[in-house]
């Protein structure tokens, strides 16, 4: 539990760094983050939101498709979430839609996830973890979009990132 509350308050302490840098700076977009950089993948983001940037992590950056990722997204609602909508679209080398998909995630009386009626001003965090089956070598960029919009229409989050797999890991003599 004191590992975690370590974790949650340095995802915390990264935004509001985050948050203080943007007053400061002339750029209009948000910073692009490297989530993860090894041989085979490379994953950056940039919150697409004009007011707020989010916290992302992805431990380990995998090796391999087939290693347990644990994916954790962190943010400071401006608004209530009694209600939350996502969006999320992925394209092959910033062309080709490979996925577009429309979820509900909080609805009034289907309660998904613990972050589901959480007030403005609390820092919801969000974790999962992934495995994926089949270790492919993949080698190709892919761009993906993720929005979440609350009951009354207002932004809550948004994100672009790129997911760049460079390939397998094979040797050459």
């Amino acid at each position: 539990m004191k590992t975690r509350l370590c974790d949650n308050m340095l995802l915390v302490l990264i935004l509001i760094m985050v948050q203080m840098n943007r007053v400061h700076s002339q750029d209009p977009q948000w910073p692009v983050h490297t989530v993860c950089d090894s041989e085979r993948i490379t994953v950056t983001y940039r919150s697409c939101d004009p007011l707020q940037d989010v916290g992302f992590t992805l431990l380990p950056c995998p090796e391999r498709l087939t290693d347990l990722i644990k994916i954790r997204l962190a943010l400071i609602l401006r608004q209530s979430v009694d209600e939350l909508y996502s969006s999320y679209e992925l394209w092959l080398n910033g062309g080709h839609t490979i996925l577009k998909r429309d979820e509900p995630l909080c609805l009034p009386h289907f309660p998904r996830f613990k972050f589901c009626g959480s007030r403005r001003g609390e820092i919801i965090t969000v974790e999962s973890s992934f495995k994926s089956k089949i270790d492919l070598a993949l080698k190709a960029d892919f761009d993906l979009k993720l929005r979440a919009i609350n009951q009354d229409g207002f932004l809550i989050a948004c994100v672009n990132a790129t997911l760049s797999f460079h390939g397998s890991n094979s040797c050459t003599a």
